[in-house]
């Protein structure tokens, strides 16, 4: 008896056969370039949507809510400055991207903001006569302690913070004051070019781990 010579089904004809699979690779193309501007045009009527229904008052409600989240664990951790300082009330709530919160409130010379979201934690200080100027906070705690950036404490949560500021409360009020400010100003200077050669270096390595 002879041998069996096995007969290729169509189906794996489709899945071997050079010519039928770049058919079906532009096939798939073609599909694509049809279908991503109906894609668009859907993803644009329901943004415009969201935005004529639900934005106006959902946004702020969600913000509202984050902020006040963020609020509690601020009174939680540091209960020292909740107690002593003024929280800032925005006339109009901000909507912040990425589902991030911010709350600041002021203590003697000092303004302290508190941002969070995407699972950062990020501090910034500022004096109370000069609100545009702001710096971060592990900044601040070098130029207070004359210490280099890489010598502070990396802030993991809200109870890191109350670490850092509990014991430096009169010394940054001092700091931040209309007489001392100008002084200690001149110090951030030097840090924030430590920070940025740190950055670059830190760049250059992970680009050498990426493209070599």
């Amino acid at each position: 008896m002879g041998a069996t010579i096995p007969v290729p089904s169509r189906s794996e004809e489709w899945s071997t056969n050079p010519g039928m699979v770049a058919m079906r690779r532009q096939t798939r193309i073609r599909l694509m370039e049809v279908a991503w501007p109906l894609f668009a045009v859907l993803g644009f009527i329901l943004k415009g949507i969201h935005q004529t229904l639900f934005a106006w008052w959902l946004d702020p409600w969600l913000q509202r809510r984050a902020n006040q989240s963020l609020w509690d664990d601020v009174q939680a951790n540091l209960y020292f400055l909740y107690t002593k300082g003024q929280p800032i009330e925005e006339k109009r709530t901000q909507v912040l991207p990425f589902d991030y919160a911010s709350v600041c409130i002021v203590l003697g010379n000092v303004r302290f903001c508190f941002t969070r979201g995407r699972g950062e934690l990020n501090v910034s200080l500022r004096p109370r006569h000069a609100p545009d100027d702001s710096y971060e906070l592990a900044v601040v705690i070098a130029a207070l302690d004359s210490k280099d950036i890489t010598e502070v404490m990396q802030l993991r949560d809200l109870a890191d913070v109350g670490d850092l500021l509990r014991a430096r409360l009169d010394d940054l009020n001092d700091a931040f004051s209309e007489s001392q400010y100008p002084e200690f100003k001149s110090k951030f200077s030097r840090i924030q070019e430590n920070v940025r050669v740190l950055t670059r270096q830190a760049e250059w390595e992970l680009n050498k781990r990426l493209y070599h």
